[in-house]
């Protein structure tokens, strides 16, 4: 485990995100933390969402120091660069030593843009440099949707054995 903060490794974890992300030429992209507005905003129900965003809000509250790692991807040349492109959360648990993507979604789905394909992308450069940081070597998503499971299978992820709502890799 790092003697750093999971503040500071969640910061960590952002910055070198970024990089990557911008490596890939997707430098338009930006990888940061949900604003007290951006959250308000997910508790008021995202119309182009699928999942339930006022239950997240209220059930993943917390910051970084919590375990509670929030990310929000925007792109700085859309129509609208300040609204919710696609928002992320993730959970460390410390008592378990777990990590688990929690939700991920790209509220703007319905537009072919550089998120279209590559949030979970995103998801795992993250989270994988995460749990480099604090040890762990396995990734959790939590109550993954059916329609989403067949995606994150071609990922390496598969039913974890010791919980029905989880797959792993």
């Amino acid at each position: 485990m790092s003697d750093l903060s999971i503040q500071e490794i969640h910061n960590f974890c952002l910055e070198t995100t970024q990089k990557i992300i911008n490596g890939f030429g997707w430098d338009t992209l930006s990888v940061g933390v949900l604003s007290e507005d951006d959250r308000a905003r997910l508790e008021k129900k995202i119309d182009s969402s699928v999942l339930n965003w006022t239950w997240a809000m209220q059930h993943y509250r917390g910051s970084a120091d919590d375990g509670i790692l929030d990310i929000h991807l925007k792109i700085a040349d859309w129509v609208d660069p300040d609204s919710l492109h696609a928002v992320i959360i993730c959970k460390y648990d410390f008592r378990r030593n777990e990590f688990a993507i929690c939700m991920l979604e790209n509220f703007i789905a319905h537009e072919d843009t550089v998120l279209t394909g590559n949030v979970l992308v995103i998801a795992l450069i993250y989270s994988t440099t995460f749990c480099d940081m604090v040890g762990l070597e396995e990734i959790y998503l939590q109550d993954p949707i059916v329609a989403a499971q067949p995606h994150y299978r071609a990922y390496g992820f598969a039913h974890a054995a010791n919980a029905h709502n989880r797959m792993s890799a």
